[in-house]
């Protein structure tokens, strides 16, 4: 599970090189995305796991959640609603990606565009949120 997060971390860092903003936190979103369906049973692996356990755990994550937090630092939003907006993300990301890999959407349009239009509406969500308190 370790080993997973630190791939995930790796990939979502490389995904923000040389952007910023909200071009940032949409390639943060699609890396994890993408690394979640492509490896469906590590993920799986990962998400049985509780950061808190040991130091070890804990800083399997640290680096990927405090990039997270810089890009909502340079959009104005606030450590309070950075923390909501993290659980929003998270499960998000995470919940979608579970369907997906569990095949649970019987839908036949497209996956790919729900996705996307999700993370557009959770962009939105969070552009509320600029400035406040």
């Amino acid at each position: 599970m370790i080993f997973g997060w630190k791939q995930m971390d790796r990939t979502m860092t490389d995904a923000a090189v040389c952007v910023s903003g909200y071009e940032a936190l949409e390639a943060i979103c699609r890396a994890f995305y993408q690394y979640a369906t492509e490896n469906p049973g590590v993920f799986n692996a990962m998400l049985w796991y509780n950061k808190f356990q040991s130091e070890e755990t804990q800083n399997a994550t640290e680096g990927m959640f405090s990039m997270i937090y810089r890009v909502f630092s340079t959009l104005n939003i606030s450590k309070e609603n950075s923390d909501h907006l993290i659980r929003t993300y998270r499960g998000f990301l995470e919940g979608f990606a579970l369907l997906v890999n569990n095949h649970a959407f019987g839908n036949p349009i497209s996956i790919e565009e729900s996705f996307e239009i999700s993370l557009q509406v959770i962009i939105a969500g969070t552009k509320a949120l600029e400035g406040k308190k």
